[in-house]
């Protein structure tokens, strides 16, 4: 195992050098890098884009890039009915997966949250319409669909299409029917690449994301190189249906990166003009994050299995002074409803005055920064990223206080019943996906976050609306975080958000607390409630069994809700919760639906 990876927040060095003693690692932990070699600049030229507003950072130097690359195309897979399933034998020891997750301040933050939701909703939104366990770890006794990464966390993720969901974790995934039957059991992701020699063959190291391109009908699958051997190098495994069977053949891509960095948490969004990725960038034999990548695929040489490029930007040369671009989302299309042509995506994160300091007069530190991501398949050398590596518009959000939580110790880390050990909140980032929907006069982006909220943990969430001709602007946002019985109060976390075609936002979560397990639920609200608020009842789908009692509190590290392509307003939602095995990290996740009675067809 790796040693633990931090991501930079104004660390102070005495708090993080006793986090990497306890860790293991005997590297440098107060080092950090601004600029690092990176993927090697093949021919490329660096363009300037004008800032289409917001404010710029200050100071900024050119970002490296557009770096432009060629994956290798390892040809077409074995239909993934006929791979054989594998036999899993129940582990007795897991291991926790790295973290790069956020170090604590010196002291807490004191912010109070201005738009927390301290009541909850009593609007109709349904009751979980299907409801079936999804994939699980086979701790000590046999259990449904198992993966056998012996680790946890699951890293739970999954996708809709027009009859199949597909669910992948760590590092396995498991096709299945819309009713929860099992199309194809659960196959380890690097079978894919049987036969071949890319190094995709031999790594199945997980971070893992699947995709429903909607537009072509195909199924995106993808999972890191995290741990490349002597001669091999850093990279990303990505599988790319060649039917709308997600149980047929896929085209085969092996994208390497180099040795000099690793690109940790990337994170997939779909769009017209390619598949674009986020990344946090560790260099080698460095303890911390020196910034974050930004990537795109060629989608159309990809869904055709003919060999694809990839432009890349490397954001740690821009930079702001005090802090680092970090935790970001690329924007992932929802809706047949597509952008102009040659819009570009839009990749997104949120800072605090601890991630990055304030600069502007009047700018009190808590932002939403946007970046235009384009790319000009055309001449990849003129492909551009923000306003020259900085953000194109920062917008100002409501005060918020991050989760001071690493590794389930410290303040604000997740209570559960009947647990030695908190469990982790990854409030450092957004969490997966940022859902992009066009409705004709404007677009909308949904994204949220986890924050403090009155003592304990809820939800940010922004509803950020772009019109046709505009600027971006916040629409709304608030953060749930209802009052709970004082016997039973419940922190809330690990998000998840979507909107269906109608304007209806719904939110998926995890909630636990010191008198309960950690539940899989939801709630939402429609599209003319009142700004700011979820308004309709609180779901829940699952209800955990025990404890998480591994040492180490990992949870997560993501979940995914997505809208159904065939109505484009049924909700399916996937996330982790513990089984009744009270011994380290017996998760398992569970798979849900449901929809607004307001919303037709």
């Amino acid at each position: 195992m790796k040693a633990t990876r931090a991501l930079i927040r104004s660390v102070p060095a005495l708090l993080l050098v006793s986090l990497v003693m306890a860790s293991g690692f005997s590297g440098n932990p107060a080092q950090r890098a601004l600029g690092h070699p990176g993927i090697a600049l093949a021919g490329s030229t660096r363009d300037v884009h004008a800032s289409s507003g917001g404010t710029k950072g200050a100071g900024a130097p050119a970002s490296t890039g557009p770096v432009v690359g060629t994956g290798s195309f390892d040809g077409v897979s074995a239909a993934v009915s006929s791979l054989p399933v594998l036999p899993v034998v129940p582990v007795t020891s897991v291991k926790p997966r790295e973290i790069e997750s956020l170090l604590p301040n010196m002291q807490a933050s004191t912010v109070k949250d201005p738009v927390r939701q301290a009541k909850k909703g009593t609007g109709p939104i349904s009751a979980p319409i299907q409801n079936f366990d999804g994939m699980c770890l086979p701790l000590s006794k046999p259990c449904g669909q198992a993966s056998d990464c012996a680790c946890l966390p699951p890293d739970t993720n999954g996708d809709i299409g027009t009859s199949q969901y597909v669910q992948i974790v760590n590092e396995a995934f498991v096709v299945y029917s819309k009713t929860g039957a099992v199309l194809r059991p659960a196959t380890d992701i690097d079978q894919l690449w049987t036969g071949t020699s890319s190094e995709c063959a031999a790594h199945n190291d997980g971070d893992p994301v699947v995709v429903y391109d909607q537009l072509a009908k195909r199924w995106l699958l993808t999972q890191f190189i995290a741990n490349p051997n002597a001669g091999e190098q850093y990279g990303e495994c990505i599988a790319v249906s060649t039917t709308n069977d997600a149980t047929g053949t896929y085209n085969l891509y092996t994208f390497l990166f180099g040795t000099d960095v690793f690109y940790d948490y990337p994170k997939i969004g779909v769009w017209p003009d390619g598949y674009y990725m986020t990344a946090n960038e560790f260099p080698t034999g460095q303890l911390t994050s020196s910034g974050a990548g930004a990537f795109v695929f060629e989608r159309s040489q990809m869904l055709s299995g003919k060999p694809a490029r990839y432009v890349f930007f490397d954001e740690a040369p821009s930079n702001p002074p005090g802090g680092q671009y970090i935790g970001q989302l690329p924007g992932d299309l929802d809706g047949t409803s597509l952008p102009a042509i040659g819009t570009p995506d839009v990749v997104a994160e949120v800072d605090d005055p601890s991630s990055i300091p304030p600069t502007a007069a009047g700018d009190l530190g808590f932002d939403l920064r946007l970046w235009r991501f384009h790319v000009d398949w055309s001449n990849p050398s003129a492909s551009t990223f923000g306003s020259n590596g900085s953000p194109s518009y920062t917008l100002p959000i409501a005060p918020f206080a991050r989760p001071q939580c690493v590794y389930g110790y410290g303040p604000n880390c997740i209570p559960q019943k009947g647990g030695p050990q908190d469990l982790d909140t990854l409030g450092d980032r957004l969490m997966f996906r940022l859902a992009y929907r066009n409705f004709g006069d404007h677009a909308s982006l949904v994204l949220n976050h986890s924050v403090v909220a009155d003592g304990h943990v809820g939800i940010r969430w922004y509803d950020v609306r772009i019109p046709s001709a505009g600027a971006p602007a916040i629409y709304q946002q608030g953060t749930y975080a209802p009052t709970d019985s004082t016997t039973n109060p419940l922190w809330r976390w690990m998000g998840s958000v979507a909107m269906d075609h109608t304007g209806d936002i719904a939110l998926g979560f995890s909630a636990s607390g010191p008198n309960d397990y950690a539940s899989v639920r939801y709630t939402g609200r429609a599209a003319g409630d009142p700004p700011g608020q979820m308004t309709q009842a609180e779901q829940v789908v699952y209800t955990g069994g025990g404890p998480q009692t591994q040492a180490e509190g990992r949870w997560g590290d993501y979940s995914d809700l997505t809208v159904d392509p065939t109505d484009d307003c049924t909700f399916w939602y996937t996330q982790e919760y513990m089984g009744t095995q009270s011994v380290f990290g017996s998760w398992h996740t569970r798979i849900a639906s449901f929809r607004f009675p307001g919303c037709k067809k």
